[in-house]
């Protein structure tokens, strides 16, 4: 583990921690779960007249570059099992994709929140709710095909790579249950546990010790003689 192999490891922590505290800072208690056009449109008001709540959402941003440098990392470090580590990546990189653009709505709500109706706002607030649950799919694929390559490469324990297994899995078939059927408040309690886990094995590795090897010297013997 070098320098740089913690910093790779440990970005999956400070997306965890950067996220969370931007969502911390830029909840709106006044915005209901499933919030009307109008509602919406006042959510996009008060964020306007709240630097904080915009500084929330650059904080994102923060936190999806850490996402980027993780799941490159993650797939670097199991590229020993081959197309798996691949297919894991490719979940990831589509992961990540989702979650940018499930921003741009939120962005052009709030660019045009003088200009728009109620109902536009609503359909830009579904939009932003759907790419979520969308995204469901490729993170538990990321999270799966992760879990099976560590196990094959012995990175990770038994429990933590089994664990991922059936979280990655639970993920893949919550998404395709859920289907068009969106949740109220556009969450589902499934994607805690892949953030939950991508945060152990953050932790996990870039907290990792080095072991040093300690070789036995060998000294030459002298041939026998008799």
């Amino acid at each position: 583990m070098t320098a740089m192999d913690r910093v790779g490891a440990l970005s999956g922590a400070v997306y965890f921690i950067v996220a969370n505290a931007a969502v911390a800072i830029g909840a709106d208690p006044a915005t209901p779960d499933a919030p009307s056009g109008q509602e919406s449109l006042d959510a996009l008001a008060r964020m306007a007249a709240n630097p904080a709540a915009q500084a929330a959402m650059s904080m994102e941003f923060l936190a999806f570059t850490a996402w980027m440098v993780f799941v490159g990392y993650v797939c670097w470090r199991l590229r020993a099992a081959g197309w798996v580590a691949a297919v894991a990546l490719v979940g990831g990189v589509v992961e990540i994709a989702v979650k940018l653009g499930s921003g741009g709505p939120l962005i052009a709500g709030y660019l045009l929140r003088d200009q728009i109706s109620p109902e536009q706002a609503a359909v830009l607030a579904e939009i932003n709710k759907a790419d979520f649950m969308v995204g469901l799919l490729p993170a538990g694929l990321f999270v799966l095909c992760a879990a099976i390559a560590a196990l094959r490469t012995r990175e990770l324990g038994r429990v933590l790579a089994w664990s991922g297994i059936l979280i990655g899995a639970g993920n893949i078939v919550t998404s395709a249950v859920i289907g068009v059927n969106l949740p109220e408040s556009g969450f589902a309690p499934t994607f805690l546990l892949i953030l939950v886990w991508e945060l152990v094995i953050s932790l996990r590795w870039g907290f990792a010790r080095n072991q040093s090897r300690i070789r036995a010297a060998v000294k030459p013997v002298d041939p026998v003689t008799s």
